[in-house]
């Protein structure tokens, strides 16, 4: 399995954004048209909505997978960083989830379910998730029928 880092998509953010910028349009137009230059502290409050699209923005920065030689490592945090490597012969499940919105992205929610104690972990909003659950379960057979390969042998 070739090595690749993914993180989740950004199509969600730009929506996001989007909606923002719309809010804020809206809310300056709400002030020009209304409030007559009374308080002008009040044209700041439409960028609140900044706040939301910025947010998720950094929160899929601080949100990586990485594939790697038969493994799967699933990083996140910003100032605690929580790292977690699952070997993919021990990925027992992997599930997709999408709401009607993802679906129309083409992004999805991933859930992988490991043998051991810590069982599920899962990352939000990726893109091509069916695409990547095959991937997974094609690398976990792989590895699978690698160790087993290597334990016959001993």
């Amino acid at each position: 399995m070739e090595d690749r880092t993914l993180h989740p998509s950004m199509k969600t953010v730009w929506v996001t954004y989007a909606l923002a910028l719309i809010a804020i349009g809206i809310g300056i137009w709400a002030y020009s048209a209304f409030a007559n230059d009374q308080y002008p502290w009040l044209i700041a409050v439409p960028l609140v909505f900044l706040l939301i699209p910025i947010r998720m923005h950094v929160k899929r920065r601080l949100i990586s997978m990485r594939l790697h030689d038969n493994h799967l490592t699933l990083e996140s945090g910003f100032f605690s960083r929580t790292r977690r490597t699952v070997d993919m012969a021990k990925i027992q499940d992997v599930t997709v989830k999408q709401t009607l919105g993802q679906r129309m992205l083409g992004v999805g929610d991933l859930m992988l379910e490991s043998a051991g104690e810590s069982g599920a972990m899962g990352i939000r909003n990726m893109d091509s998730p069916r695409a990547l659950a095959d991937s997974i379960i094609a690398g976990s057979k792989r590895a699978a029928q690698a160790r087993n390969s290597i334990d016959g042998k001993v």
